[in-house]
């Protein structure tokens, strides 16, 4: 699910005349393969489609299946030209020596959202480091309240991870480091306490070059800018938090691919999420 509630990825069902093709297609693609698993199982089998009868909905394959797959439902996906189908099945055996599933009435092809923002609280470490200014961290004396670290140890483990001659010889004095809350390829979102509020007078509001420290990668943003503040509530119900909106600005080609590959290494499968979708 993505951080507003709503899926990363939408299922649309097929017609059936749109089933019929797609299953006839992917018996005669050169590349043909059809996954499946029963549902909540880590464990999926890999079958080639051999033949398709479309008045039975019935899908022959070349592998031997085991006793313990046959009557039982599951599910199924396969892909053509880029675009991934889902369904439920229930294989069966022909003979003593042929197989084939027996596919449900629905079959559902998905769309992953273009531009989704990725839920990275609490099970992704991500920190974006922005600047605040020396005098105002030294006058502060701040201790982050996310890691419990000096700003000082957070500068040196932050530049040990850095990449690259050009910023590995970057002196982070004067940033501070803030949890991400969620992220997406054209900005994200982190947690600041009232302690830090100072640092963020006003709305919108240009923060120059940013830090976005990605669990063991780490991202330079040249240009970026604050969009909004929201309330939150602690968890102690005393402390009171914000998270602030950050958008990325003028990003080139180069680095939005870096953020797309990024965030696509966390996604859950296509096939966690049509688990989900049948929920």
């Amino acid at each position: 699910m993505s951080a507003d509630g709503q899926q990363n990825v939408h299922f649309k069902q097929l017609n059936a005349s749109e089933k019929k093709s797609k299953l006839s297609l992917l018996v005669k693609s050169s590349s043909r393969k059809l996954l499946i698993w029963e549902k909540g199982s880590k464990s999926k089998t890999t079958c080639i489609p051999t033949d398709y009868l479309d008045n039975k909905d019935q899908i022959f394959i070349k592998e031997m299946l085991s006793e313990d797959v046959l009557e039982k439902e599951h599910l199924f996906s396969f892909e053509i030209h880029g675009l991934h189908f889902f369904g439920k099945c229930i294989p069966k055996r022909f003979g003593k020596q042929q197989f084939y599933i027996e596919v449900d009435e629905e079959i559902f092809k998905s769309e992953r959202r273009s531009n989704f923002r990725l839920l990275t609280y609490p099970h992704q470490e991500v920190y974006v480091s922005i600047f605040i200014g020396k005098e105002k961290i030294e006058e502060s004396n701040l201790v982050n309240i996310n890691t419990r670290l000096s700003q000082t140890g957070l500068f040196k483990n932050f530049l040990d991870l850095v990449d690259g001659e050009e910023e590995s010889s970057v002196t982070l004095e004067g940033y501070l480091e803030f949890r991400v809350l969620d992220i997406s390829v054209t900005g994200l979102a982190f947690q600041y306490g009232e302690i830090e509020s100072s640092f963020f007078p006003s709305f919108p509001m240009d923060i120059g070059k940013i830090y976005v420290r990605f669990n063991d990668e780490t991202i330079v943003v040249d240009k970026a800018k604050l969009l909004y503040r929201l309330d939150m509530v602690a968890a102690n119900q005393k402390s009171k938090l914000y998270k602030a909106g950050v958008e990325f600005q003028d990003i080139d080609i180069n680095l939005d691919e870096k953020l797309s590959k990024i965030i696509n290494k966390t996604l859950r499968s296509l096939e966690a999420e049509f688990e989900d979708f049948l929920k």
